[in-house]
């Protein structure tokens, strides 16, 4: 590097711009407008941009060392001492332009161009070969540069073999010797042919060098093939992994979806909507209240939604097969959800209408008359009147009923109601199976006044709910506390927490 505050010397500009295909090549090319523009770059020029400032200070040296490949000695007079001392008889340096004594004569490889540099300046052409000849040319035979040309015309691969760098860098290890050795005693042969003036070409004592390089250029490439389609073998491998385990994950988190609570929850949401057959407007909107469970990806959106309600409502069945995008076992699994709900509560319908007519036990005519005007309310119960269950209701003997039906019921109804009471010929009540809270609260406000005791009350509910043993239990528990609160007077929630207390201790 020149002078401190000196990036690229005028000598150096004319050195990058004749050196046209290094330049070409090399980062150079990102200034060469501004080495046309600017003789001089310092680091503290204004027109210097900082990336550019970074990107010279980084690269320099390599610039200077590719650019010096592109030239030569020239091999008809590589230098010539001007006889005289007076300097106006001097030749000037074709780069820093100053008179020069000792002339360099260099060629540009590739368009012949011939330059005069002074001592200083032709540092700039010098590598590792261009230094070996001019101190052979200088110190043994003026011709050696002439001499060399013609060997290396003969044999192109005596240049790599002396002075390529890297030498043969992914050769095998236990090669690494004979390549050094072959460099040593090649440089040898070369040097002695080069130190006499002579046109006899050392071709026969080239020849085993330029067949072992041959060897190991070989070998060094069969190396690099072999480690390129290791790392080739290792990639796909990896990729490979990669791949199954995410497919490994993707499965587990599949899985752990479909076993999640919030995953079924959802269906049940989704399907609660679709049985109640709605328009498709307001089925989106109802969809857009949800909450799905996070995945990578929705696992349906309102379009695809009132798709699927509009298909329920024709077919009685989800399937979607013309919505490819959406996943099938979602599919699968939300039509199953959705066609047992929807038996449920068809079942329970024609049960409440068989409780509400005979099997329940009504305290108060109101009470009767508000489940009939709910099941009113249901898709099933549309068709009907509050006329058309005190009708039914008044029919006690089994041959009235079966005849009321045939003159006032379709054929569902009267095949549902004939089902139930066959199997409830006494006509007690169908229990049901499943009980939610809002039932609980109904029953135990219903039925709570009107029990003489404790295992009245509970009597009662065994008649209208058969749930599992444990909620079955719990539902007695809870039948008890609320019993006991309501026979006595008295801060309840202070009494609970006392209970609670005791239950911890």
């Amino acid at each position: 590097m020149p002078a401190a505050t000196t990036l690229i010397t005028p000598a150096e500009n004319r050195f990058f711009l004749l050196s046209e295909r290094a330049r070409r090549r090399t980062t150079l090319q990102q200034i060469s407008a501004l080495l046309r523009a600017h003789v001089t770059v310092k680091a503290d020029s204004d027109f210097l941009k900082p990336t550019v400032r970074n990107l010279i200070l980084q690269e320099h040296a390599q610039w200077l060392s590719a650019c010096s490949h592109e030239w030569q000695l020239l091999a008809s007079l590589p230098y010539v001492v001007n006889p005289s001392e007076a300097r106006r008889e001097w030749h000037h340096c074709e780069l820093c332009h100053k008179p020069v004594r000792y002339e360099y004569h260099v060629q540009n490889k590739h368009n012949h161009r011939e330059l005069i540099v002074g001592s200083e300046c032709v540092k700039k052409f010098m590598n590792a070969e261009t230094r070996y000849l001019m101190v052979i040319t200088t110190e043994d035979n003026f011709y050696a540069v002439a001499q060399y040309q013609s060997l290396t015309t003969a044999i192109p691969v005596v240049p790599t073999i002396m002075f390529a760098q890297p030498w043969l860098p992914q050769l095998p290890s236990e090669q690494v010797p004979q390549a050094r050795q072959l460099r040593q005693t090649t440089t040898q042969t070369v040097t002695t042919y080069l130190r006499r003036k002579t046109k006899q070409l050392p071709l026969q004592e080239l020849k085993p060098a330029e067949q072992t390089y041959r060897r190991l250029a070989q070998a060094e490439q069969d190396a690099i093939t072999a480690a390129e389609e290791a790392a080739h073998a290792q990639l796909l491998k990896n990729q490979q992994q990669r791949q199954q385990q995410a497919a490994q994950t993707a499965e587990q988190a599949e899985q752990d979806l479909r076993q999640s609570a919030a995953y079924r929850h959802y269906l049940q949401q989704l399907a609660a909507i679709i049985v109640t057959r709605p328009d498709r407007a307001t089925a989106k909107q109802r969809f857009e209240q949800l909450s799905a469970p996070t995945t990578e990806r929705p696992l349906v959106n309102s379009y695809q939604f009132g798709q699927m309600v509009t298909e329920y409502r024709q077919t009685g069945q989800i399937q979607v097969r013309r919505l490819a995008m959406l996943d099938h076992q979602f599919v699968t699994e939300l039509n199953q959800v959705t066609r047992q709900l929807d038996e449920r509560q068809t079942t329970r319908f024609y049960d409440d209408v068989f409780n509400s007519c005979w099997g329940w036990r009504y305290h108060q005519q109101a009470t009767q008359r508000a489940d009939w005007e709910k099941l009113l309310t249901t898709r099933w119960g549309q068709p009907l009147s509050l006329t058309w269950f005190e009708q039914l209701a008044a029919q006690t003997d089994s041959q009235q009923v079966q005849t009321w039906l045939s003159q006032h019921a379709d054929a569902t109804m009267k095949r549902e109601l004939t089902q139930r009471l066959t199997h409830q010929p006494e006509r007690q009540p169908i229990a049901r199976t499943r009980m939610t809270r809002t039932e609980l609260r109904q029953f135990c406000r219903r039925e709570q006044p009107a029990a003489a005791t404790l295992a009245a009350f509970e009597a009662a509910f065994d008649r209208y709910y058969q749930l599992s043993a444990a909620q079955q239990a719990t539902a007695h528990e809870t039948l008890a506390y609320y019993y006991v609160a309501h026979q006595y007077q008295g801060d309840h929630q202070r009494a609970l927490q006392q209970l609670a207390w005791l239950l911890k201790s």
